[in-house]
Order: structure tokens, then C-alpha cells, then sequence
């Protein structure tokens, strides 16, 4: 087993952030798996990648774009899109204010 990188608090406040509900079960798994792809990166980190160009994308893909009429059937339609939002209105997705009607921004 690998040493645990996250707690149980670290597991459960990146399950808030993804909007997830975790058992204590879950939390555990979470941890080791977690911890195997923390300490797989860590061995990554040690690399030499003097000279090595950076990249955007591991593939030479270019315009990949659709051709006019054509159907994508890889979108989402809007209620699939919308559908694990947690206040969606008028077809959109809401958040909360973050700008002040007062700072005149």
C-alpha cells in the first residue's frame, strides 16, 4: 500500500469541490488511488527533460472543426448539459455573484 499522501479531510474536501457525496469506504479507496497517481507524478518530477520542447497536445492534430450541416454527435444537447446543475435558469447555468453592483464593476 502506498503512503497515504491525502487525509481523510484533503479527500473530502476534493469531493466538495467536485460536488460529490463519498462513504467512508469511498474515502479510503480515494486516498490510495489518489496517492499511487501523487507518487507516480513525484517519480515524473524527477525526469531529465533539459532540451525536451514543451507541447500543448501529444498528438499533430489540426482543424479538427466540422463541416458545415454537418450533425456532431459528440456535443451535449442543453438538458444533458444542464442536467446536474445545481440551479439551472432559463436554460443556463447560474453561480453566485461575484461582483459587487456598488464597486461600479
Amino acid at each position: 500500500m502506498v503512503n497515504k499522501l491525502l487525509d481523510e479531510k484533503g479527500i473530502q474536501h476534493l469531493a466538495k469541490l467536485a460536488s460529490l457525496e463519498v462513504s467512508k469506504e469511498e474515502v479510503s479507496k480515494y486516498q490510495d488511488q489518489l496517492g499511487e497517481t501523487l507518487e507516480y507524478v513525484k517519480n515524473l518530477q524527477e525526469l531529465n527533460t533539459d532540451g525536451v520542447e514543451p507541447t500543448s497536445h501529444v498528438a499533430d492534430t489540426k482543424n479538427v472543426y466540422f463541416a458545415d450541416g454537418a450533425k456532431n454527435d459528440r456535443g451535449l444537447t442543453q438538458g444533458e448539459a444542464l442536467s446536474n446543475a445545481k440551479k439551472p435558469k432559463s436554460g443556463y447555468f447560474t453561480t453566485k455573484r461575484i461582483l459587487d453592483k456598488s464597486s461600479g464593476a
